[in-house]
């Protein structure tokens, strides 16, 4: 007498641990009074649905009824659970296709089932929270299978080209977006050639520099890496893709307001002493708003187009991310400065 203590096989290659936190079962000659005692000292596992059912079992572990717990605590203690329990089983093998366990569930409407093996031994119990995630899975299969590729193939054969390649490969793979990446800073570094009047006269706009191009290059970074895993994942496609990019914008700009103000305030409060500490807030406040928008946007959108040209989207990415929110900042950035601060040029 006890709960199960088995590990559940379902789908062969699809392992759920089952432990005795999770179902309580019985053996058929148990008493009711003993049986409620079982359930007193079931412990279920914290965020996942307790399953109110008293599996029967007989002394060779094959499943033979099932118990609701109502009906459990309305039989005579003194009655033996056989005289009580139904059955009539609905059952789930420990082989059967999670398409096909997840629509049972369904039809029946039962919160739990409980899986047995080929000699109708019982090995675990499947809840319908473990079905929202084989779901999950099977459906995002049948996405890309649909799509005509599979993106955790193409990632593999990428993570393989990148690791296990001879150094030429390596570096032919990497350097063409790092020389990007170094002709988009020198073209950062001209943008602030061209206002160097602007930061002879107001110094502390240098300041504020690093700042922005850091926290574009974090938001963006962000943005990328959550772009990524939603198209690993299927939950990001064609038809999807314009919706997410917008909604990314919005967020881009929600941060960019918060980090903005922060930003500005230091700002304002660091040259409060100064005749320009206001324009200075503003000039960083658009600048920090700008940026979080841009790579925000360009976050998404940039490993979206590699990947639809073939291109792997971790090594391609980030560098042209950077060089788009650099230079698109920094024009933002000085432009204002020389606008909001011209009487002081």
């Amino acid at each position: 007498m006890g709960a199960a203590e088995q590990p559940t096989e379902f789908h062969a290659d699809r392992v759920y641990d089952v432990t005795d936190e999770e179902y309580v079962a019985v053996t058929q000659e148990t008493f009711v009074g003993p049986a409620i005692e079982e359930f007193r000292h079931f412990e279920p596992i914290d965020d996942e649905t307790t399953v109110y059912y008293l599996y029967v079992t007989d002394n060779s572990g094959r499943l033979v009824g099932v118990m609701s717990l109502r009906e459990l605590l309305n039989a005579p203690e003194d009655d033996v659970v056989e005289e009580h329990m139904h059955t009539d089983l609905v059952t789930i093998d420990a082989d059967a296709d999670p398409e096909y366990a997840a629509d049972e569930m369904a039809d029946r409407d039962f919160p739990a089932l409980p899986v047995i093996d080929t000699d109708d031994v019982l090995i675990g119990v499947l809840r319908t929270d473990d079905m929202l995630e084989v779901v999950e899975e099977e459906a995002t299969e049948d996405i890309m299978k649909s799509a005509g590729f599979s993106f955790a193939d193409i990632e593999s054969s990428r993570s393989s080209a990148i690791l296990e390649s001879s150094i030429p490969k390596i570096l032919r793979l990497r350097l063409p977006w790092l020389i990007v990446a170094l002709a988009g800073g020198l073209m950062a570094g001209g943008v602030i050639e061209q206002f160097e009047d602007t930061l002879e006269a107001v110094v502390a706009l240098a300041f504020f520099v690093p700042v922005i191009m850091d926290m574009g290059g974090n938001v963006g970074t962000q943005a990328s890496t959550i772009f990524v895993r939603g198209l690993a994942l299927g939950h990001i496609d064609d038809r999807n893709a314009m919706r997410h990019f917008a909604r990314e914008g919005l967020i881009g700009l929600l941060i960019g307001l918060i980090i903005g103000g922060i930003g500005a305030g230091a700002a304002y409060v660091w040259q409060i002493n100064e005749p320009y500490a206001l324009e200075l807030a503003a000039v960083v406040f658009v600048g920090l708003v700008t940026v979080c928008v841009v790579a925000s946007v360009v976050g998404y959108v940039i490993p979206w187009i590699m990947n639809k040209l073939g291109f792997d989207p971790a090594a391609a990415s980030d560098p042209l991310i950077t060089t788009v929110k650099d230079i698109t900042a920094l024009l933002i950035y000085f432009g204002l400065a020389a606008v909001l601060l011209s009487e002081l040029i």
